[in-house]
């Protein structure tokens, strides 16, 4: 086997590949790369091959510590051949993470983080490969993931009765809700709502720059990741956004904002529901609400986890965060410093 570094000549095989392997693990695809460069960071791109077949990819996110430090950050990553048996999965995993420490090390990474698109069964696989499984989460650890191939009745039959109840009441009331061309007027109505939503909230998240640039990157017509803007409007005032993502078969709701008036229209409800019947229409098949709180371990997420599961869909729990250690002294002095903050 052979652990190459991949330009940008590869980036169909790449993507091609991680459609094929694993869509829901959008974050690794060319596109998110491109963004998180766009936002000043830099990226690095691994494969392994044999005899010219790919058998597993990885970006990797430089990201910048104190002290100088840094690390790098595999979101939703490795991705090894779906079509590998156990035992040579395990066997290219094992490979692929032996090289990247290789790598790593000779760029200076203090250690290598990564969530992997595994089930929370798997656990036992990645701590098998030389990794401590931390607290916490980077990505959603626990999420809702609806089946889209079902007919329209289909899914509104799965959904809660109060929530088929508030798509009527805001179609009723003259909520309209579709998605937007990309503008500069367009983008500002929505960081607007998302200030207004995280004051409310009293959440934190991204700079006004981060939403800029993941709607310019990702709205590029020859994006294979293709990021849309949604809006539900009430007399011609906007009340709801949605930026939502669509991957091949995968579409995923991954940031929204609401304002605070007009909620008695209950405008989020009829937003979903478009956006679920574009996805639809788009030809995925999985619909993805990206993070809820399981056993109410997140109490913050507990009204947007009821909102989510009023649509019905499948609880999916990943295996978790893991630390790959590459300089052990620079480690712990990191973990130091993050248990003392």
């Amino acid at each position: 086997m052979e652990f190459l570094e991949i330009g940008e000549d590869k980036k169909d095989d790449w993507n091609s590949f991680l459609l094929q392997n694993s869509p829901e693990s959008f974050l690794q695809s060319f596109e998110w790369g491109e963004f998180q460069k766009a936002v000043g960071r830099k990226i690095f791109r691994f494969a392994v091959f044999e005899h010219g077949k790919l058998l597993a990819i990885s970006s990797a996110i430089e990201h910048k510590l104190p002290l100088g430090l840094k690390y790098w950050y595999l979101p939703r990553g490795p991705i090894a051949f779906s079509g590998a048996g156990d035992a040579e999965q395990s066997g290219i995993l094992d490979f692929f993470m032996k090289s990247l420490r290789a790598k790593a090390k000779s760029e200076g990474a203090a250690f290598v983080r990564m969530d992997p698109a595994a089930p929370k069964s798997e656990q036992n696989v990645w701590n098998g490969l030389d990794m401590k499984n931390i607290e916490g989460s980077v990505q959603p650890k626990d999420t809702l993931v609806l089946d889209i191939r079902k007919s329209e009745e289909g899914l509104l039959g799965e959904m809660k009765p109060k929530t088929r109840y508030n798509i009527r009441l805001a179609e009723k009331k003259g909520v309209e809700a579709q998605a937007e061309d990309f503008s500069e007027k367009n983008f500002m109505e929505f960081w607007e709502l998302m200030r207004e939503t995280l004051r409310r909230d009293g959440i934190t998240s991204h700079d006004r720059g981060y939403y800029l640039q993941m709607l310019q990157v990702l709205g590029a017509e020859n994006s294979v990741l293709k990021g849309r803007l949604y809006f539900a409007k009430f007399e011609g005032q906007i009340i709801a956004a949605n930026i939502v993502l669509f991957f091949g078969t995968y579409a995923v709701y991954l940031h929204g904002a609401s304002s605070n008036n007009f909620r008695n229209l209950m405008a989020p409800y009829l937003l979903q529901w478009r956006q679920i019947l574009d996805a639809k229409d788009a030809g995925c098949q999985t619909y993805d609400f990206w993070g809820i709180t399981v056993d109410n371990e997140n109490p913050k997420w507990a009204g947007i986890t009821r909102f989510k599961k009023g649509f019905g869909g499948e609880e999916i729990s990943y295996a978790g965060v893991y630390d790959l250690p590459i300089n052990n002294f620079l480690y712990k002095l990191y973990r130091g410093f993050r248990k003392n903050r």
